[in-house]
């Protein structure tokens, strides 16, 4: 049975990132990933999209992704996200940042994401 679109939002950054789960994140990103920011769209392939989220795990010693917000689209693929994101980095710098995304999921696997970028601290 295919994961509705919040089911594979909720595993991709609850579990993904926070359990560090690389093998979901596998099985959860498309045959490409579009990463949309303003003014300009990535297209990734599978492999760099998995890579993207290793390499950005390697930064941390810790992450968390707290999903403040979950909301799901009646069209059944997509779901927005407000999130906070604690972290410490290698060297010991502790921070949070906080933003919002918006994915695309289709047959199970993400291969949109809107983003307009982070910024440092939390959701007041």
């Amino acid at each position: 049975m295919t994961r509705t679109a919040r089911e594979v939002v909720e595993l991709y950054n609850l579990v993904v990132w926070n359990d560090r789960d690389i093998a979901l994140a596998e099985e959860l990103l498309g045959d490409s990933v579009i990463r949309h920011e303003v003014g300009e769209a990535v297209v990734l392939t599978h492999e760099e999209a998995v890579k993207r989220v290793v390499d950005h795990l390697e930064m941390f010693e810790s992450i968390r992704f707290d999903l403040n917000v979950v909301v799901a689209g009646d069209d059944g693929e997509h779901v927005a996200i407000v999130y906070q994101s604690p972290m410490r980095l290698k060297d010991g710098m502790e921070t949070t940042v906080g933003s919002m995304e918006i994915f695309r999921v289709v047959d199970g696997k993400i291969t949109e994401v809107w983003n307009c970028g982070y910024k440092q601290g939390v959701w007041a």
